[in-house]
């Protein structure tokens, strides 16, 4: 164990967690680029050239935070995804989902992880670390009430397993996108029922709604699925990505369940590039935000409080700083445990610019990204240096 560690310039695994509408490198549609750094910098490539040790997570693509995040413990840990039964009887889905095979199956307390997370990856890890400290009341409650199993991640008690939690762009008070546009009816509507069809046989990536029925059966005709998911209680739950984006679920819901690790070291990244109109007040996108970006950014820039206007093309920048409900400082040379070390705002990064997907944007080269994610390897060798008793634990 203790030669396997050394043999990487990071001692704890690095896993990398995309966020909405994302895919791993080995689970893309064709011709969807790599969500880590696109064409200008392959960061997981790169990084393993390098002697670190980095994973690329598979989650759901339009899962909610909860799904995801029970996903990614078994991404990390391997085994079949359990739900819980509370949840998937409440929700309305399967309570077993797809089976991994594990990147760290000895992750356990004093063997821990560093997470990374773009967009919704950010919220994800804060969902999975809160499962694994305080786990979850309801599939708690449901074992003990039918005497029946309750999965390890529900039942809490796991703390020093995460080294440090650093998330990109991430909509810690959630997005007016989701509010205004993303839970409009026939826009999830739309999303959910052309999702459907990626789930037949032919298709070779999962978008991770497996749960929900979305995936054709062997010996299950086309016409038969396609009826079958019509009647999906997919279409109707709150128990998805656009539910948890918006800006009253994720305030009131996820800042009032999580709560911030004394033991974890805390970092945020957060973009800017819409500019404030000196007549209006609002904001509109700059020429170099990526286009597809331009009317959100436009939606978001009109809101009613000007303190929400300023953002990335998808996340409002005072949503990115750091949760409300949590403690939060200047980043600064000292590192420090228990409190978001909010980094400074990087003027004129858009939303796609963290991840390397805003190709047009040529002022974004792949020297720049590179730096960028070499600046985050820094820090995280900086926070094993001072994590000495956890240290001890993984060479002993």
């Amino acid at each position: 164990e203790e030669n396997k560690v050394q043999q990487h310039q990071n001692k704890y695994p690095i896993i990398f967690v995309h966020g909405l509408a994302g895919f791993s490198s080995d689970n893309r549609p064709l011709g969807y680029p790599s969500y880590w750094g696109g064409s200008k910098y392959q960061v997981i490539k790169r990084l393993r050239e390098e002697g670190y040790d980095v994973h690329e997570a598979s989650v759901s693509a339009f899962g909610s935070n909860f799904d995801r995040a029970v996903e990614l413990y078994y991404y990390i840990k391997g085994g079949t995804v359990d739900y819980g039964a509370a949840h998937s009887q409440e929700k309305g889905h399967e309570r077993y989902g797809k089976t991994y095979e594990g990147v760290y199956k000895d992750w356990k307390p004093g063997h821990k992880v560093h997470l990374i997370g773009h967009s919704m990856g950010g919220t994800t890890i804060r969902m999975l670390e809160e499962l694994l400290r305080n786990g979850y009341d309801p599939e708690k409650d449901y074992g003990k009430t039918n005497n029946s199993e309750v999965s390890e991640l529900f039942q809490g008690g796991h703390d020093n397993m995460i080294a440090s939690i650093t998330t990109l762009a991430t909509p810690h008070n959630g997005s007016q996108v989701a509010d205004k546009l993303g839970n409009k009816d026939f826009i999830r509507s739309l999303v959910f029922r052309l999702s459907s069809l990626v789930g037949t046989k032919h298709n070779t990536f999962d978008i991770g709604l497996g749960q929900w029925g979305l995936s054709q059966k062997e010996s299950e005709s086309l016409i038969d699925y396609l009826k079958r998911i019509e009647n999906s209680n997919l279409w109707d739950s709150d128990d998805n990505a656009f539910h948890d984006l918006t800006v009253e679920d994720t305030v009131n819901r996820l800042n009032n369940q999580t709560s911030i690790n004394p033991n974890i070291v805390y970092n945020t990244y957060t973009g800017s590039a819409s500019k404030e109109s000196p007549i209006t007040h609002h904001h509109r996108a700059t020429p170099y935000m990526f286009g597809l970006l331009h009317a959100v950014s436009f939606l978001i820039g009109n809101d009613k409080d000007p303190k929400w206007r300023e953002n990335d093309g998808i996340v409002p920048v005072i949503s990115a700083l750091a949760p409300f409900t949590q403690p939060f400082v200047k980043a600064g040379s000292t590192i420090q445990k228990g409190v978001w070390q909010v980094h400074d705002v990087m003027k004129g990064w858009d939303h796609a610019d963290f991840v390397g997907l805003d190709f047009f944007d040529i002022r974004r080269t792949g020297a720049e990204l590179e730096k960028f994610y070499h600046s985050l390897m820094d820090n995280i060798k900086q926070i094993e240096a001072i994590d000495t008793p956890a240290r001890q634990l993984m060479s002993a």
